[in-house]
């Protein structure tokens, strides 16, 4: 209550920045600042909260370059308005239509990720802890809204968050239980000059629709609705935090590497593993998202748990049910259609890097004599057996090795080992001229193999990083 008194002339439902982030009070801020009613009043609560903290503010606007002379006009607007205020002001002129085209998103995707790319530039050049932007009770409502009518799972629901970590920096959003209407009095009641956005009344976009179409519909039957969907999101957001350190504590019992016990998936309440197979998703794929349907299917594939059975995923990942384990692995779909000669290297020296596997051959003479069978992690060639050279390439569709007077097939060696479903498309076919002679993990070929009579032995080790 104390520290509130410091910020009398700032209005109800303003979150200090610094109680959101956890940072000094002084530290300073960077205000996403678009010119709109939003961001204009937030611009002015901030300064005035700088003036009683010592933080620093600074101002960052984004030209999207979608609506000509007007754009232009808000782009001055803004620059003015900072400095009026006192905060150091950015600007970024962005073709956001050719880049959705180049990224092959929706124009309001591109246009959000090249904001957040360039506040992110500007607060590691600047050294800005925190990242103020205007989102208020209506923007949440509408976000939950959208996510629902997506059909999304309890984290959509739970609408937009107070803060969040990002690259650069944490983004708070101080004014996010403020309605509009309540920004609107705002401006008036403080003489805040604003520019309005002619896109905004445009209903071809989706959150449009939703803004000005159906929010203003539910308030009409319900009013407050706004500040009745914050406290749903409020409490949802709660539980959503339970379920999720327990899918946490689901994946650090049970998972090895980017495989889990199809079993205990089946076994478990899918509130876990739902969040559970998400997050293993996002590891493997490098950060990408995937959706409920996808996840749905997963949880179909452990449920039949047929083995080999598999699901092609986005990002290039698969998942593969292998010795009753869901497998994710994002190297398997390459697999499919390689052309005969993806990769041959010639093995010539004693180190042989291979960048396709992410690995590297090493060979090395054996004398005569030596005891090879204390080495059983290296493969024992004898090298007057070897037709022409030796090379490695990828392994193939229907590769086969001749052990034990048999032509086995290499996939299903690999599937009887239990070689891990990541691991098998990294390990590299050994081969002569005549074909392949041994197989890292597996053993060599029929005649191939070095004993203690042979007068001429060459070890073969693969090394994956």
């Amino acid at each position: 209550m104390e520290d509130q008194k410091k910020f009398y002339s700032l209005p109800k439902g303003f979150t200090l920045p610094h109680t959101l982030s956890g940072l000094p009070e002084d530290a300073s801020i960077l205000v996403g600042f678009s010119g709109g009613a939003d961001s204009s009043a937030l611009l002015h609560m901030l300064s005035l909260y700088g003036k009683a903290t010592g933080a620093k503010i600074y101002a960052a606007h984004i030209n999207h370059g979608i609506r000509g002379a007007e754009a232009d006009r808000d782009e001055e607007f803004c620059r003015n308005t900072a400095k009026k205020y006192g905060a150091e002001f950015f600007s970024l002129r962005a073709d956001v239509p050719a880049i959705a085209k180049e990224r092959q998103r929706s124009v309001e995707t591109a246009a959000r990720e090249v904001r957040y790319e360039y506040f992110s530039k500007i607060m590691r050049e600047n050294n800005i802890g925190i990242l103020c932007v205007a989102h208020n009770a209506d923007d949440n409502f509408e976000t939950i809204l959208f996510n629902i009518s997506r059909g999304s799972g309890l984290s959509g629901v739970c609408g937009i968050p107070r803060t969040r970590d990002f690259e650069g920096g944490i983004i708070v959003r101080p004014i996010l239980e403020m309605s509009k209407s309540d920004i609107i009095e705002y401006c008036g009641e403080n003489n805040i000059e604003y520019v309005t956005d002619s896109t905004n009344v445009d209903n071809d976009y989706t959150r449009n629709r939703i803004r000005n179409l159906v929010i203003p519909e539910l308030k009409a039957i319900c009013p407050g609705a706004e500040h009745a969907a914050a406290r749903l999101s409020e409490n949802l957001r709660a539980d959503a935090l339970c379920l999720d350190s327990m899918a946490a504590w689901f994946l650090e019992e049970t998972r090895q590497g980017f495989s889990i016990e199809a079993e205990k998936i089946n076994g478990s309440p899918s509130a876990v593993t739902t969040r559970a197979i998400m997050t293993m998703f996002k590891e493997v794929s490098d950060g990408v998202d995937i959706e409920y349907p996808h996840v749905k299917a997963i949880l179909t594939l452990c449920h039949k748990s047929v083995p080999h059975s598999s699901l092609d995923l986005p990002a290039g990942v698969r998942a593969v049910i292998e010795n009753g384990r869901l497998c994710f692995t994002k190297d398997a779909p390459a697999q499919k259609n390689i052309p005969s000669e993806k990769f041959c290297i010639a093995i010539c020296e004693e180190v042989t890097p291979i960048s396709q596997i992410r690995g590297e051959i090493v060979t090395q003479k054996i004398q005569k004599g030596e005891n090879i069978y204390k080495k059983s992690m290296k493969l024992f060639i004898d090298s007057d057996k070897i037709i022409g050279k030796l090379s490695v390439r990828n392994r193939l569709p229907g590769d086969k090795i001749r052990m034990n007077s048999m032509g086995k097939r290499i996939k299903k060696m690999m599937c009887d080992k239990k070689i891990d479903c990541q691991l098998r498309p990294r390990i590299p076919m050994i081969c002569d001229d005549s074909g392949i002679i041994a197989v890292p993990f597996l053993g060599t070929r029929d005649g191939y193999t070095a004993n203690s009579s042979s007068e001429n032995i060459i070890s073969i080790e693969l090394k994956l990083f």
